[in-house]
């Protein structure tokens, strides 16, 4: 019988050398890898990882990613993150997620997924592939601040980016950390030079691959609130259509 300690995955990431930054840490999507790994890790123990959803005619997609950090780890230290399948809501399965370093707590996240079906390429109920069984009793590491992220309606600050083929993954879709990585490009380098990001709410509303071209935008937003905020968008050229949407929370460095 599979019982909530089963249901609950801890795994430790080790700082590597290639991803710290000028200021000594990893950024947000490093943060953003670690959570597509464990997620993924898993999700294979308990029977519905990337092989048993392919055998069924499904694949997992990320629909959105909330992320906040208190601090982010320096090159020699480790971030040992928990995660667990915390419910589904309609069309969504939603995962939660608790970080650590070696004195304690340092982030919260929350992500929700759907099961996309191979053949009509649309969502189909989670519970199909993730019933209550897998869904341990416990309280949320975080939900999402807000029911839908607010689109941007101008940009201050753009730049054009091409998607490419080492940006694909296993679906030969755009990966999602790098939507993220493409968000966060569009942020002047005078700002980032003297602010780290230390939180993304990302939603993921259409696929995109290889060769398609972008237009990153950004805007500064919520100039009263506790830390300063940043509306992102990425636009597909060739169509028009908003690929991602998304909010990041900044700090001095």
């Amino acid at each position: 019988m599979t019982t909530n300690i089963d249901l609950a995955f801890e795994h430790l990431y080790p700082v590597q050398s290639y991803e710290p930054r000028m200021d000594g840490r990893i950024a947000i999507p490093s943060v953003c890898n670690y959570l597509q790994d464990i997620a993924s890790r898993h999700a294979d123990t308990l029977g519905f990882g990337y092989h048993d959803l392919e055998k069924c005619g499904h694949f997992w997609m990320l629909a959105r990613l909330h992320v906040t950090m208190e601090r982010l780890p320096r090159f020699g230290e480790s971030c040992r993150i928990e995660t667990w399948p915390s419910g589904n809501e309609r069309l969504v399965a939603l995962r939660d997620f608790l970080l650590h370093d070696e004195k304690g707590l340092i982030g919260k996240a929350t992500t929700s997924w759907v099961t996309v079906n191979t053949t009509t390429h649309k969502p189909d109920n989670p519970e199909t592939v993730l019933n209550r069984r897998f869904i341990p009793k416990r309280d949320r590491a975080t939900i999402f601040p807000t029911k839908a992220i607010k689109r941007l309606k101008g940009g201050e600050h753009d730049i054009r980016l091409v998607a490419r083929r080492s940006d694909m993954d296993i679906n030969n879709h755009v990966n999602n950390v790098h939507y993220v990585e493409f968000c966060l490009e569009a942020i002047p380098r005078s700002w980032e030079e003297k602010n780290r990001c230390l939180g993304i709410d990302i939603q993921f509303r259409s696929e995109s691959h290889a060769g398609d071209e972008y237009v990153s935008a950004c805007a500064p937003a919520d100039p009263d609130g506790p830390h300063a905020t940043f509306l992102h968008s990425l636009t597909r050229l060739s169509d028009g259509r908003e690929v991602v949407r998304m909010r990041s929370w900044w700090i001095q460095a």
